[in-house]
C-alpha cells in the first residue's frame, strides 16, 4: 500500500512522482526540490513551487537536465538564461535557453 501511495524519496521515478502530492504545502515542497534523489519528483515540486529565484537557481544547479530542461522553458531572467545557454554542459538545456531567450525577445514591445 505504502509503494502505490508513493514515496518522493524513492529513486524509482514513478513512485517518487506519487509522493510528491497536490496538498503539500510550500515547506514540504521545498524539502522535495532539495532532498528528492529523484529528478522527476523535484522537477514536479519546482513546478507547483512557480518561484523564480529558486527555479533560476535549479535551472543552473540541478543534476538533472530533465529538470534543467523544464525550469529554462519559464525562466525570465535574460542574464541566467544567457549563463545556462554559454555554459550548461548538456545540450538540449543550451536548446532550451537559447529557445527561451528567442521567446522573450519575441514578446517585448516594438
Amino acid at each position: 500500500m505504502f509503494e502505490r501511495e508513493g514515496n518522493w524519496r524513492s529513486m524509482d521515478p514513478d513512485t517518487a512522482m506519487r509522493g510528491v502530492r497536490a496538498d503539500m504545502g510550500r515547506s514540504d515542497l521545498i524539502e522535495v526540490a532539495y532532498n528528492a534523489r529523484c529528478g522527476a519528483a523535484r522537477r514536479i515540486a519546482l513546478v507547483w513551487l512557480n518561484d523564480p529565484s529558486i527555479s533560476a537557481s535549479f535551472a543552473e544547479e540541478d543534476p538533472d537536465p530533465f529538470v534543467r530542461r523544464r525550469l529554462v522553458r519559464t525562466l525570465c531572467d535574460r542574464k541566467v538564461l544567457e549563463h545556462i545557454k554559454d555554459s550548461d554542459g548538456d545540450a538540449s538545456v543550451q536548446e532550451a535557453a537559447q529557445k527561451r531567450l528567442d521567446e522573450l525577445h519575441e514578446s517585448q514591445p516594438k
